[in-house]
């Protein structure tokens, strides 16, 4: 009994299969840190895409006169026409929850304001837009919109491509304000760009200030 105890067979085996153990939980932790690291570096150039989107869709609107900034709210309301909606989104359309929901865009603005123009404020900015009531504000005007614009600063949801060749989905909300306490109105253009694998999320927001009394 003394002489086997003494012997070593198949220790080698036993040791193989711990060390086999052990290489496989640093390999499978390796793994992971390698997947995790390509899905940050995903989420981060996503992200960056939707920020030059929305540069690239807020510089059309600083190009632009104040007339020209408003946004398309036909009579019909805004369905949808070829699977986005011809101006606000309204009830019927499938970009209505999403659009209607951010209510961080348009604030204390009542949303249905834009089908019913008028001199109440707050107010949307629609191509009935007038400037009465909202001094010096000029009424808005196709006049002074150029034709062919990219992206089109009248829609308020469309689909703008960005630097990666994807199109994002792009949500635009234009209102009055009264900045600081200002008796005076300016326009707010506030630029939404989505995730183009799930619209749900919100990958870049941006907002700046149209004054009337700035040019252009």
């Amino acid at each position: 009994m003394l002489l086997r105890a003494r012997e070593e067979k198949a220790f080698g085996l036993i040791e193989l299969l711990f060390a086999m153990v052990m290489l496989n939980v640093g390999i499978l932790a390796l793994v992971a840190t390698f997947q995790s690291g390509a899905l940050a570096i995903g989420r981060s150039a996503y992200a960056s895409n939707a920020s030059a989107v929305a540069d690239k869709t807020m510089e059309v609107y600083r190009a632009l006169e104040n007339k020209a900034i408003y946004l398309s709210a036909p009579a019909g309301g805004g369905s949808d026409v070829s699977g986005y909606p011809n101006g606000i989104p309204n009830s019927t359309s499938t970009w209505y929850s999403k659009y209607q929901g951010d209510t961080a865009a348009y604030g204390a603005v009542a949303y249905y304001n834009y089908t019913s123009p008028s001199t109440n404020s707050p107010l949307w900015v629609t191509d009935s837009t007038t400037g009465s009531g909202y001094v010096p504000i000029p009424a808005s005007s196709s006049t002074y919109l150029p034709s062919g614009l990219v992206p089109d600063p009248t829609k308020a949801v469309q689909m703008v491509v960005g630097p990666d060749g994807q199109s994002y989905p792009v949500f635009i909300y234009i209102i009055m304000v009264q900045p600081n306490g200002s008796s005076g109105w300016v326009k707010q253009v506030t630029v939404v760009v989505h995730d183009p694998r799930n619209s749900t999320l919100i990958l870049a927001r941006q907002s700046s200030l149209f004054d009337p009394n700035v040019a252009p």
